[in-house]
């Protein structure tokens, strides 16, 4: 059992950093919101991962100390992440425009509850191409 909750653990960590670089006491905090508070790990279980991660070669401790994941310890849990999207330029405009077909057959009526969040989203991509 133990072992269990120590690979869960290590776990969390490298897909916490894989999302950002992140201190230690940063990760005991966001895995305390990402359990709703019923899960808090002491210090004295994360900075001792932390290391063994380190000497790994799983994670590098920075001279701030700020942790991030590595390579290896991408390769880790890659099977667990979301793919990240690896397409060129050209197929995210390609993608935006049919996501622009897509909202068009939607109709009105139906995007009227996200009116907010598609202005705010059209006033950044124009601030990108101003």
């Amino acid at each position: 059992m133990m072992s269990y909750q120590k690979g869960r653990l290590k776990f969390m960590v490298l897909w916490l950093l894989s999302e950002s670089p992140k201190r230690g006491i940063d990760i005991i905090d966001d895995i305390s919101k990402m359990t709703w508070g019923w899960w808090k790990p002491s210090p004295g279980s994360i900075y001792p991962l932390l290391s063994t991660l380190e000497k790994e070669g799983k994670i590098i401790r920075k001279d701030n100390g700020i942790y991030e994941i590595t390579q290896k310890g991408i390769e880790e849990i890659n099977d667990f992440l979301p793919p990240r999207y690896e397409g060129s330029l050209e197929r995210g405009v390609e993608e935006l425009e049919s996501l622009v077909v897509f909202f068009e057959d939607m109709g009105k009526d139906k995007l009227i509850p996200y009116r907010d969040r598609l202005i705010k989203a059209k006033n950044r991509l124009e601030r990108l191409i101003e």
